[in-house]
């Protein structure tokens, strides 16, 4: 069993506490890296299937005709979500450089993140687990978040199984090569071990601020991912993912191959969160990518207000504390429709981006303009 000496990171002779403090600013900046790995038809689909199977077993359990899980997956199931290594780590340097090139510091806490959470899950018996680096990272940011504590070995290694029988039973992994995979699990482990390191280092401290600042990451971890980090829960009963609104994730998956007319293809989909986190991180790409154009974004009512000049503005809340929030501008005519929503309701907004402005310099919140309630 992954004990947490052995599962978790280890903090001697790293003086991590300073390079937390120095970095994770930075980190915060970079989150929407994490997103890179699955930013593409394998990851959308593996996001999708986790998704979508814990979306089924939360209304079977509703239902009480779930099957009590073995917790042990099949020799096949195990052989397909593992990866044979390179026998070199392919992110850490990349991730380390895109924070802050040249500090070696942060390279060796980000080394020792991962060789630490692989000797865990060699005591396990799952190395080289893609399932099980999703487990991780799905226990872990979701715990960290919510501030639920470290999460139990357990329920996180049950939670793998069913992680790994979900990618094998959806042929999420076909076409999926060893290299992607050990990509994808160097991504999710140095992000969430980040998160988890900075998580630990508050409490222990009883530094609420840092504790804040975990969060924060964490929440931007799961955002990277297309999630709402405020619909995903992870108690000793397992994860839970809120899916009902259908505005909980953003699909990355291939677009159907049926042929469509333009005016039948609906915008593009994402979440509110990240698409505050594309503008923060570069704006000009994010211009490039949606400025002028009609996109749907979903995520968590914030507030709903009518203006002097009769103009309705609907606030999106960013769950990732302290970065801006998205701001959609509707007139009259959609007064019916948002008359329906109110704050702390999941809804979908289609509207033209215009860009990133207002608030405290000038960098407030991200625009949508002509909106309506699809």
């Amino acid at each position: 069993m992954m004990n947490k000496n052995k599962l978790h990171v280890t903090h001697g002779g790293l003086l991590i506490l300073f390079v937390l403090a120095a970095c994770t600013p930075a980190v915060a900046q970079h989150a929407s890296g994490l997103g890179g790995s699955f930013n593409d038809p394998a990851g959308g689909m593996i996001t999708k299937t986790i998704v979508d199977r814990m979306a089924r077993r939360r209304l079977e359990r509703r239902r009480v005709t779930v099957p009590a899980s073995t917790g042990v997956a099949s020799a096949s199931t195990d052989a397909a979500v593992r990866f044979r290594s390179t026998g070199t780590q392919l992110k850490t340097r990349e991730v380390a450089n895109a924070i802050d090139a040249g500090n070696a510091q942060l390279f060796t806490i980000l080394t020792t993140i991962l060789q630490e959470y692989e000797k865990g899950a060699r005591a396990a018996g799952h190395p080289n687990d893609l399932a099980l680096a999703l487990s991780f990272f799905f226990a872990a940011n979701a715990s960290i978040y919510h501030d639920a504590g470290q999460p139990a070995d357990l329920p996180m290694i049950e939670l793998r199984d069913t992680i790994a029988e979900a990618l094998v039973d959806g042929k999420a992994l076909n076409g999926v090569t060893d290299r992607q995979k050990q990509e994808m699990y160097e991504t999710l482990v140095i992000f969430t071990g980040f998160a988890l390191a900075t998580y630990q280092e508050g409490k222990q401290g009883g530094n609420t601020e840092t504790v804040r600042v975990s969060q924060q990451l964490a929440g931007q971890n799961l955002l990277a991912l297309g999630l709402s980090p405020d619909k995903i829960t992870f108690t000793d009963q397992g994860l839970s993912i809120e899916t009902e609104s259908g505005a909980a994730i953003a699909t990355t998956t291939q677009p159907v191959t049926e042929p469509t007319k333009p005016q039948d293809v609906a915008p593009a989909s994402i979440h509110a969160g990240k698409l505050v986190m594309e503008f923060e991180g570069n704006e000009v790409r994010a211009l490039q990518t949606y400025g002028g154009k009609r996109i749907r974004v979903n995520g968590t009512v914030n507030s709903i207000e009518v203006q002097k000049n009769g103009l309705i503005v609907l606030t999106f809340h960013s769950p990732a504390g302290g970065y801006a929030q998205t701001q959609c501008y509707f007139n009259k005519s959609q007064s019916s429709r948002l008359a329906q929503l109110e704050g702390g309701q999941e809804a979908i907004v289609e509207g033209t981006v215009r860009g990133i402005g207002g608030g405290i310099g000038g960098k407030g919140f991200v625009v949508l303009e002509d909106c309506i309630v699809p």
